[in-house]
């Protein structure tokens, strides 16, 4: 498809759905309404933005920081009393991998990023925040695990320019108040050159609470 033809397909779409598109009122209704009339490619979707935003004053993005901020602070909110969980993630783009663990290594997630990884561009940045991402993921399954309605996590990374607000919307979906801390040391980054992979599955959910509920007893 052509680049002209892309701009019509959009263009097209957004126009007969305007009446819908103008009564949705967040990010994941705009998405779900591209996905369902195949405009969601990397081609596409921007496109369809681009003609929300110009023919019917639909800015999807800031649709999104502003629910996205909406979500974090209510799950903030909700996770006062929550137990809290303590990971370690790091990313090595040049060898374009990461890792996820706990204070030992031994409960982990790490291997090369794949092919079709939504958030890693092949930069330092990019590959500690896919790792990030991923433990923001399991603490929402450790959530899960336990049958709570929300949880903390404490994320350590050694890249001091991690935004928590880049993670915000995994963060919310997955009911995690995140807090980051930047630390030099990390078992996470040795992680990412071990041999192999390890996959998330493989993690211990419920050692990981644990180990969360001894040191907040202990404090």
């Amino acid at each position: 498809m052509s680049s002209k033809t892309e701009w019509e397909t959009a263009e097209k779409a957004v126009d007969t759905a305007a009446d819908k598109l103008k009564a949705m009122t967040t990010h994941t209704e705009l998405y779900g309404w591209a996905k369902d009339n195949k405009l969601d490619s990397r081609a596409l979707w921007p496109k369809a933005k681009t003609v929300m935003r110009q023919r019917l004053g639909i800015d999807y993005n800031a649709i999104r920081e502003r629910v996205t901020a909406e979500r974090a602070a209510e799950v903030a909110a909700a996770a006062t009393d929550a137990p809290e969980i303590e990971l370690w993630s790091a990313g090595d783009a040049e060898v374009a991998s990461f890792a996820v663990c706990d204070a030992t290594g031994e409960q982990s997630w790490y291997g090369e990023f794949r092919s079709d990884d939504r958030i890693y561009a092949f930069d330092d940045l990019s590959a500690e925040l896919s790792a990030a991402d991923k433990a923001v993921f399991i603490a929402g399954k450790a959530r899960e695990h336990a049958e709570l309605s929300t949880i903390r996590l404490l994320l350590h990374t050694c890249h001091p320019d991690l935004d928590p607000a880049d993670l915000a919307a995994t963060a919310s979906r997955h009911r995690v108040a995140l807090s980051i801390d930047v630390d030099d040391q990390s078992p996470a980054v040795a992680l990412c050159r071990a041999p192999g992979s390890h996959g998330w599955r493989d993690i211990r959910l419920d050692i990981l609470l644990e180990a969360g509920d001894t040191e907040q007893a202990a404090a």
